[in-house]
């Protein structure tokens, strides 16, 4: 575990002092004498589905479900954020032990905080979740909409995936035996609930391996990777643990 994720009113202090000194203009502690402060609902819609900038090395995804997501120095957290009826931002995070508030305010026009005595510019707000965007050191694009979600997966290149299921079967379902052969020459045999279907598979350009079996209709391709040494697949937009791989044709048909 890293020093400081061990001391969370020092992290926290660290990174809203890197905020202040990367802000283009500095408030002073009189400046919230004279601000309106957030309400709870005003900060809420300012932060949820964004992503602060604190430097190039850090920064906070708030996701509207309340749940927080922090990088620094290429090191990840994760935990909860809360806001109060003084318009105060709260983070929870386990690693980082109990952490003060921190107060939000209108001034002029822009955005100021105050934490611990420290006033100051609030850091850069960025459309969505871009931390993966930060951690790789590339710039994030505009609009939420131009994020992909996939942006930081290290995908099977055609050839990783060439490898990883030709002349294999792909066990989908132990209890149901429902398993998938990739044969060498491109066709396709499947079994589900000792039902038989046969087809053909191919690998996209992206590295997806595609079923086509007329039976089951159109079929989004699959993505693999590695996470944590384990081998996932990317499927509909979703990740999960990928199927088993066994040598050979176990599917019983021909």
């Amino acid at each position: 575990m890293t020093t400081w994720s061990r001391s969370g009113h020092a992290m926290l202090a660290l990174l809203l002092s890197l905020a202040v000194a990367s802000s283009a203009t500095v408030a002073s502690a009189q400046d919230t004498d004279e601000a309106m402060p957030f309400t709870r609902s005003e900060l809420y819609t300012y932060l949820a589905g964004n992503t602060q900038v604190w430097d190039p090395n850090g920064g906070a995804y708030y996701a509207e479900d309340g749940t927080l997501q922090t990088l620094w120095d290429g090191v990840r957290d994760s935990g909860t954020w809360s806001t109060t009826k003084d318009g105060e931002l709260c983070w929870h995070i386990y690693n980082w032990g109990e952490l003060p508030c921190e107060a939000y305010y209108h001034s002029a026009g822009a955005v100021i905080y105050a934490y611990q005595g420290d006033t100051g510019s609030a850091p850069e707000l960025q459309e969505g979740n871009t931390l993966d965007y930060l951690q790789a050191g590339v710039e994030a694009p505009d609009s939420i909409e131009d994020i992909d979600p996939n942006f930081a997966l290290d995908l099977f290149t055609p050839e990783e995936t060439h490898a990883l299921v030709s002349d294999k079967t792909a066990i989908l379902d132990a209890d149901a035996f429902g398993a998938v052969y990739h044969a060498p020459d491109f066709t396709l045999t499947t079994v589900w609930n000792g039902v038989h279907q046969t087809g053909t598979w191919s690998i996209d350009g992206e590295g997806g391996v595609c079923w086509h079996v007329v039976a089951w209709g159109e079929e989004p391709c699959r993505y693999h990777f590695f996470k944590d040494g384990v081998l996932m697949v990317l499927y509909k937009e979703l990740s999960f643990r990928a199927a088993e791989f066994v040598e050979g044709n176990t599917t019983g048909g021909p």
